[in-house]
C-alpha cells in the first residue's frame, strides 16, 4: 500500500479552541520530550554502531563478526526503559499509544489511524498526529520498503526525532493560535488587615476584569499582552482606640497591567496611578480623612512563573508582600489574601 492509502471517512471534528488549551499544552510538552529523547537516542546508538562498522572492515578485529543491528537494538531497548512522557496520556486523549507500520512494508492499519484521530481532543491535534504518521509512510515509499527497513536503529531514532520536532513546531503554532483567538482577562481582589497599637482596619481593593490586548510573535515563544482598568479601595471595617468607626468614600486608581506568557506559564506586572477619591472615617468623638495624594504611582510584580490555564486563580498571603515588610517596620502587622484571576475567554461562536 502506498503513502496515498485510503483512510476511512472522518466524522466532523471540532476545531481546537481555548477550551482545548490543556490538551494542546500537554501534547506539545510530550512532542518536545520525544524529539529530545529520540535525538539523544540516535546519538547514543550511533556511538555503538560506528565502532562496529569500522571493526567489520577488518576481518582480524575481535568485533568483526558482531551483529551491528543486534548490538544496537539491545542498546535501544535499554534506553527505551528510561522513556517517560511528561503526560501519559495527554489530557483528553483516548486513542492508541502507538500506530505501527507493518515490518517490511509501508502500511499502517486504517482502523488504528482512525482511532488516533477519534481519540484526539480536537481536529488540529488529530491532523498533526496523522501528518506525523503520513511522513513515515511517505519516506518508506520513497526509499522503498526494503531500504527503509534495512536501516540501523540510530537512523530510525533520528527519523523519530525529526518527526517529533515537526510535530512540536506544529503544536506550538496551534497553542499560539488558540491563545491569540481568545481574550485574556485579569481581575484582582486584595483584602489586607492592618493592625497596630490602637488601630485595626480591614481594607478591600477591587480591580474588575481587564481585557488584555496583544498577540504572539512568530519569531518568539513568549509574548506580552497589556491592559488598562480601574481599581477601587474601601475600608470594610475599622477600630481606632477601641472605637468602631464607619467609613465612606473610596480610593481610586488607574491600573496598567502587563502579562508575559509562553502559553504555559505567566507573569504579571501592574502599575497604579492615584486618581481623585478619598476615604473618610467617622468614629465616636471625631472623624478622619485619608488625604491621599493624587497622581501617586506604585508599580511592581504581582506574580511570576504561574501556570497558564483557561482559568487560573493566583492567591498570595498579604503578609509575604513587600508592603507588609514596610508596615512591620512601623510596628504594624498585616494579614489577609490577594487573589488574581486570569481567564482565557473563547471567542463567541
Amino acid at each position: 500500500m502506498s503513502s496515498a492509502m485510503v483512510l476511512p471517512a472522518f466524522a466532523d471534528q471540532a476545531k481546537c479552541s481555548c477550551r482545548n488549551l490543556r490538551s494542546v499544552q500537554e501534547e506539545l510538552k510530550n512532542a518536545e520530550y520525544e524529539a529530545m529523547f529520540f535525538a539523544d537516542m540516535a546519538a547514543k546508538l550511533k556511538a555503538v554502531e560506528d565502532p562496529l562498522i569500522e571493526a567489520h572492515k577488518n576481518p582480524t578485529h575481535p568485533d568483526s563478526d558482531v551483529s551491528i543491528h543486534d548490538r544496537s537494538s539491545r542498546a535501544r531497548a535499554a534506553i527505551m526503559r528510561t522513556f517517560k512522557l511528561p503526560y501519559n496520556p495527554a489530557y483528553g486523549y483516548s486513542g492508541p499509544v502507538t500506530v505501527g507500520m507493518k515490518f517490511g512494508s509501508c502500511e499502517q492499519k486504517p482502523a488504528e489511524l482512525e482511532a488516533l484521530r477519534a481519540g484526539s481532543q480536537c481536529k488540529e491535534i488529530a491532523d498533526i498526529a496523522l501528518a506525523h504518521e503520513a511522513e513515515h509512510r511517505q519516506r518508506c515509499a520513497r526509499e522503498t520498503a526494503a531500504v527503509y527497513w534495512d536501516r540501523l536503529p540510530s537512523q530510525f531514532a533520528a527519523e523519530e526525532a525529526e518527526r517529533y520536532r515537526e510535530q512540536a513546531n506544529a503544536m506550538r503554532a496551534q497553542l499560539k493560535r488558540i491563545v491569540d483567538e481568545g481574550t485574556i482577562t485579569v481581575e484582582a481582589k486584595l483584602e489586607p488587615r492592618i493592625k497596630g497599637p490602637q488601630f485595626d482596619a480591614t481594607y478591600s481593593y477591587v480591580t474588575p476584569a481587564i481585557e488584555m490586548e496583544g498577540k504572539s510573535s512568530p519569531g518568539s515563544d513568549s509574548w506580552t499582552v497589556n491592559g488598562k482598568g480601574k481599581q477601587s479601595g474601601k475600608i470594610k471595617n475599622a477600630k481606632i482606640g477601641g472605637m468602631t468607626c464607619k467609613s465612606s468614600g473610596q480610593l481610586n486608581d488607574d491600573i496598567d497591567m502587563a502579562l508575559d506568557t509562553d502559553g504555559f506559564v505567566m507573569s504579571l506586572k501592574s502599575k497604579s496611578t492615584g486618581r481623585p477619591g478619598d476615604i473618610k472615617l467617622r468614629c465616636m468623638g471625631g472623624y478622619g480623612m485619608s488625604m491621599r495624594p493624587q497622581g501617586e504611582v506604585g508599580s511592581g510584580e504581582v506574580f511570576a512563573a504561574e501556570h497558564f490555564a483557561s482559568e487560573a486563580d493566583v492567591s498570595q498571603d498579604v503578609s509575604t508582600m513587600p508592603i507588609a515588610k514596610i508596615l512591620r517596620q512601623g510596628g504594624m502587622s498585616v494579614s489577609g489574601k490577594q487573589t488574581v484571576t486570569v481567564r482565557l475567554v473563547c471567542p463567541a461562536e
